[in-house]
């Protein structure tokens, strides 16, 4: 199996575990979780996001991200052709995470998603074929 399959389905395991996480226990300690992501924020504007809509909003919020989680699991897992496209969301995802983190999960974030960018990249450079003239 080519490397870059498996750090797919790697990465598709991960959305996998992440959406039962959140559907698991995030669901039902929604509130202090993201009181608990205000807190550790380090930037300013991000803080004020979580606390004025994640916050109040926090079991809406948390439904929404293990849908997003979900979606993106079963496309990358199924290995269909929405897999690049599912690619793509997870690293922007991963970019809001990274603004929405401490210092330290922000870099955890920002290579996440710098690796499924490039698994993206990848992905389209394979599928592109050359046009024969």
């Amino acid at each position: 199996m080519a490397k870059r399959t498996v750090a797919e389905l790697a990465i598709g395991v991960l959305w996998a575990i992440g959406a039962c996480a959140q559907a698991f226990d995030t669901l039902r300690h929604s509130e202090t979780f993201y009181s608990d992501m205000a807190d550790l924020a380090w930037i300013q504007p991000a803080r004020l996001l979580i606390e004025e809509v994640f916050l109040p909003n926090s079991v809406a919020v948390t439904v929404l991200v293990v849908v997003f989680q979900a979606a993106v699991a079963i496309a990358i897992l199924t290995r269909s052709a929405a897999v690049g496209p599912a690619l793509v969301a997870g690293g922007v995802f991963s970019v809001v995470g990274a603004l929405t983190a401490s210092y330290v999960a922000t870099v955890s974030y920002l290579i996440l998603a710098a690796i499924h960018f490039r698994l993206a990249k990848a992905r389209t450079k394979a599928q592109t074929v050359p046009v024969a003239r």
